[in-house]
């Protein structure tokens, strides 16, 4: 009778934590599935809003790219390409430098696209709430680290690369061939110096929403241990998350136009 009647317990229990499991369902983003490109970031974060007033504050909140800086890193290796045109022996030193500057915009161009991608999987990952492990929470929050030490690497060359044209400006005769046409040498190198300069501030302004995303993975992380740990009901767990995943999504966002100049440089070229 007692082994009946325990294992009628055992039952009890199990049913009901199935049936509580059963209210633990996935985020679906509101674009109806899973993020397929980056540029679904922006459409799934503007329409977690529930008004259309929040929605106008959080679409105007998005920064917009700089025409001056679009239009001097557009031209800047026109203005190297002009420095060369100048010289018959590469005399004010452009050809190396316009080498460097392709090679710059190039991995840079594909840092963003990789940290954007990226997101995308973050987001899908961090999205399944029925299926999250510590494992998970460690890949993208290793993830986002490597992320942040490569755009250190490429602001470490780009600011290296700018002081060396800036070295190359100021060793030039000024003279030679005239006064004339070394100014007009060292104001193209000002213009590429500056498109330099203006990528690296670019790049520095991708660490904060990055590390915010960091940081919130922890948080993430933390609410499924206490879950798990039967420390949260259904309800609370469900509530908490999708506050979460709404955060991360405004994160995501503010990386997505902070990164969307940076992976289109192959394009303007």
């Amino acid at each position: 009778m007692f082994k009946l009647y325990s294992l009628f317990c055992i039952v009890s229990y199990f049913s009901l934590f199935y049936v509580s499991s059963s209210l633990i369902s996935n985020y679906v983003p509101v674009i109806g599935s899973d993020l397929l490109t980056p540029a679904d970031i922006t459409r799934a974060s503007l329409l977690t809003y529930d008004d259309q007033t929040g929605a106008m504050a959080f679409a105007k909140s998005i920064p917009l790219e700089s025409p001056s800086d679009v239009f001097n890193i557009t031209f800047s290796k026109y203005y190297l390409n002009n420095i060369i045109a100048l010289s018959n022996n590469n005399l004010f030193g452009a050809l190396s430098h316009y080498n460097s500057l392709i090679s710059l915009y190039n991995n840079v161009n594909n840092l963003a696209l990789v940290g954007l991608n990226n997101t995308v999987g973050h987001i899908n990952t961090l999205s399944k709430f029925t299926n999250l492990d510590t494992s998970k929470f460690q890949l993208i929050s290793s993830s986002i680290n490597n992320y942040i030490s490569n755009i250190n690497s490429i602001q470490t060359t780009a600011e290296s690369f700018a002081t060396l044209m800036n070295n190359t400006k100021n060793s030039l005769s000024p003279n030679s061939p005239n006064a004339a046409t070394v100014q007009i040498v060292k104001d193209n190198y000002d213009l590429v110096i500056k498109s330099v300069l203006s990528i690296v501030s670019h790049l520095n302004s991708l660490k904060t929403p990055l590390s915010d995303m960091e940081n919130l993975v922890s948080t993430f992380q933390n609410e499924v241990f206490l879950y798990t740990q039967f420390l949260l009901a259904d309800e609370d767990y469900m509530s908490h998350m999708k506050t979460l995943m709404k955060t991360f999504l405004f994160y995501s966002n503010t990386l997505y136009s902070r990164s969307l100049l940076l992976s289109r440089l192959k394009d303007l070229f």
